[in-house]
């Protein structure tokens, strides 16, 4: 398959992005797990062809940094000749987040297929564009953004809201293609050039009335590292970890099957009460309350060592912290209160709640000063 490099955008396995490191390549598994053999294979292609970094996205996507371009060919087929990624869902039309804490046989597998099974009917929808599928007793992913949302109701029912949308719509099992078609239809048929997500349109446009009755449940899962009935949950520090530290802790947990999250935490099946530093094991590490984009001599645009400055500020108060090296504050996600955004060497500070400024031109060595009591 040919492969296309640009620049600017966010990447995937057919686009790399070019990046000061190499080529970055994102990818999204199927059903958001892998077991255990493909991310141990995974990991040595990331070794073998890249600089050895991978990335935790706050979708739940992979990220292999510093390929080479000579060797970005044959990375992507070795991807395909181990299976890691099944060919359908290598479309930017299967952006689908799923309930990290699934169980065999229940509805969000049979959900998950029928999104899938749509690509080729749905229109051509912004490369953003999203779906989650959040299923079962309580919700998962109600903090994480998506476009198109297939919940639970009262009574285990399904129901589908447009993202934007306090409600939406009960629908059975069998019409939930021809539902999604509809949505997606009237996005397009609604939207303009500088609208590319189905919350922007509603700001604008309303929402037939019939298209939002009713509630999902308000009963929601909290995600942070524990064991569960699954497994556990571990935190991936900023989203970045060493592929060899990350094949090692596979290898030694046996775990058979990973899954990811939109949390930029795993979650490995069958195994409990892991303590490795490497990773993040308890509830009260300081980095789950902090965020970054890649950040210098990772990105061309930083302009600051964003993981640095997560991994020395004083946070007291647990405030949802994103620190962005560039004024474009890419990987902000919904839960943030402020964000430290990067200007030429310094640091302005925003109130991401009031969406207003409240200081700018701050030096790095001032920001580590600070405890974030008073902001």
């Amino acid at each position: 398959m040919k492969t296309k490099l640009i620049k600017g955008f966010c990447p995937s396995l057919n686009e790399p992005i070019k990046a000061e490191d190499g080529l970055l390549f994102r990818l999204r598994p199927y059903m958001d797990y892998l077991h255990c053999d493909k991310l141990v294979s995974l990991c040595n292609l990331s070794m073998k062809y890249g600089n050895g970094i991978m990335e935790l996205t706050n979708r739940g996507s992979i990220q292999i940094r510093g390929i080479k371009k000579g060797n970005h060919k044959v990375f992507l087929s070795k991807i395909f000749k181990n299976k890691i990624v099944k060919k359908e869902t290598f479309s930017n039309n299967t952006n689908i987040i799923i309930n990290p804490l699934w169980e065999l046989g229940d509805q969000n597998f049979e959900v998950y297929e029928k999104i899938i099974k749509l690509q080729k009917k749905l229109p051509n929808l912004p490369d953003k564009f999203g779906f989650i599928v959040d299923l079962g007793n309580k919700l998962s992913l109600k903090n994480i953004s998506a476009d198109i949302r297939v919940e639970s109701a009262p009574n285990k029912k399904i129901l589908i809201r447009a993202d934007g949308a306090t409600k939406g719509k009960i629908v059975e099992k069998k019409n939930i293609g021809s539902f999604i078609l509809k949505l997606t239809n009237w996005f397009i048929d609604n939207r303009n050039k500088d609208i590319n997500r189905m919350s922007e349109l509603l700001l604008k446009k309303k929402i037939p009335h019939k298209w939002t009755i009713d509630k999902p449940i308000y009963s929601y899962n909290k995600f942070f590292p524990k064991n569960t009935k699954i497994g556990q949950i571990l935190g991936i520090k900023l989203g970045r970890v060493d592929a060899n530290i990350l094949k090692k802790l596979i290898l030694k947990s046996r775990s058979p099957l990973i899954r990811f999250t939109p949390f930029k935490m795993i979650l490995m099946e069958g195994v409990i009460n892991i303590k490795d530093k490497n990773f993040i094991y308890k509830i009260d590490e300081p980095l789950l309350n902090i965020s970054a984009c890649s950040g210098k001599n990772f990105c061309s645009s930083a302009s600051i060592d964003s993981h640095m400055l997560a991994k020395s500020i004083k946070n007291p108060l647990k405030k949802k912290i994103h620190i962005a090296a560039c004024k474009k504050n890419c990987g902000i996600n919904k839960n943030t209160q402020i964000i430290l955004s990067g200007d030429n060497g310094f640091i302005n500070i925003y109130d991401n709640l009031k969406k207003e400024i409240i200081l700018k031109k701050i030096s790095p060595d001032n920001i580590l000063k600070r405890n974030f009591r008073d902001i």
